[in-house]
């Protein structure tokens, strides 16, 4: 193929390189294309991170409230004739049961206190018998968090310690009511009151929420506690 038929040919063809403005559009497409790309990336990262940590927290929740359940469920009081209605100078009950509300920081939560024959063995002791559980909100730097307490003879004057076992971290409300044999619900019980005619409560409802990335889990159960002793008047 000699000059002249060469220059014809790539004339048809209307053949020539890419200009500089071209290359800097297609880099400046590449890059969009590439930054889209990653950012969509490093979201479905970020939320794959949050569902999990979730449900994480969901999974701690819903072991605490079972542990809360079984801790309830095998609940120790004293019968008559061992238990008698305080009278003045009298030693307290040991095994009574009292729920409170609590200022905790700028909120309320409930707290409970009463004996259990479902000890958790912790550490070395292998000790079982009739334990002293307690449930409390503490405040953190960030928020708020649930502990269980759990207390073997010989029971501490304060039911609180460093020791206390965490339940769940970034709770938002713990809230707790006591039903009596009649119906009547109470935010609040103590079995060494005429009150509530030295019984335990015949049963708990009890409601935990936690915050989780800006948004609210509830977890809500009803228990049934076995009456250990009838109304004393």
């Amino acid at each position: 193929m000699n000059k002249m038929a060469k220059t014809s040919f790539c004339r048809g063809l209307t053949c020539h390189g890419f200009t500089l403005i071209e290359i800097l559009i297609a880099v400046m497409i590449f890059s969009i294309v590439i930054s889209t790309l990653f950012s969509s990336f490093n979201g479905f990262m970020i939320t794959s991170e949050n569902i999990t940590r979730n449900v994480s927290q969901s999974g701690k929740m819903r072991d605490a409230l079972k542990r809360i359940c079984l801790d309830f469920e095998q609940l120790y009081a004293l019968r008559v004739p061992r238990y008698s209605k305080p009278v003045f100078n009298s030693d307290p009950d040991p095994y009574r049961f009292v729920g409170k509300e609590n200022r905790v920081g700028k909120k309320n939560f409930s707290s409970v206190t009463f004996a259990s024959l479902a000890h958790a063995i912790t550490g070395k002791d292998p000790r079982q018998g009739v334990a002293i559980i307690s449930y409390y909100v503490k405040e953190n730097e960030d928020g708020y968090d649930l502990y269980r307490a759990d207390s073997l003879p010989p029971y501490p004057e304060g039911l609180e310690s460093c020791a206390d076992h965490l339940l769940g971290k970034d709770i938002s409300e713990f809230e707790m009511s006591y039903t009596d044999i009649n119906g009547d619900e109470s935010p609040y019980w103590d079995s060494e009151s005429d009150e509530f005619k030295y019984i335990v409560p015949a049963s708990v409802s009890l409601k935990i929420v936690f915050n989780s990335q800006g948004k609210n889990q509830v977890f809500e159960t009803s228990i049934k506690l076995i009456q250990a002793r009838i109304p004393i008047e």
